[in-house]
């Protein structure tokens, strides 16, 4: 299991915000934004790890321990993109080519935007 609580990122505001000013992860372990084929990390204070995701949540691209300050692109075919706590990757052993379930465990009348990936 890759991440217990994703939370979702789906517009434009909260996509442009991710993890931006954060010094840790709080109170989830994950970071879904969609649609999302490349990422910064401008104005982040930790390394994350990142997912690059198609359209059927195949990881097109796994990048481990991207530092501050850095730009990464997913590259063809990629509709989403899911970030991790530094390590997620190594401790998974999750490379391109695997495929992830991501149980969506909302809620249907509540306003959360938690998923399990």
């Amino acid at each position: 299991m890759l991440c217990r609580k994703a939370s979702r990122a789906d517009n434009f505001w909260q996509r442009a915000k991710g993890l931006m000013f954060r010094k840790d992860w709080e109170d989830f372990d994950g970071l879904l934004l969609s649609p999302c084929g490349s990422i910064h990390t401008f104005g982040m204070r930790m390394e994350i790890d990142v997912c690059f995701l198609d359209s059927h949540r195949t990881v097109l691209k796994a990048c481990a321990r991207v530092r501050p300050w850095r730009c990464v692109g997913g590259g063809r075919g990629g509709s989403s993109t899911l970030e991790l706590p530094a390590g997620t990757l190594e401790r998974t052993g999750t490379i391109a080519g695997d495929h992830l379930l991501v149980e969506d465990r909302r809620k249907p009348a509540g306003p959360d935007e938690e998923e399990g990936c």
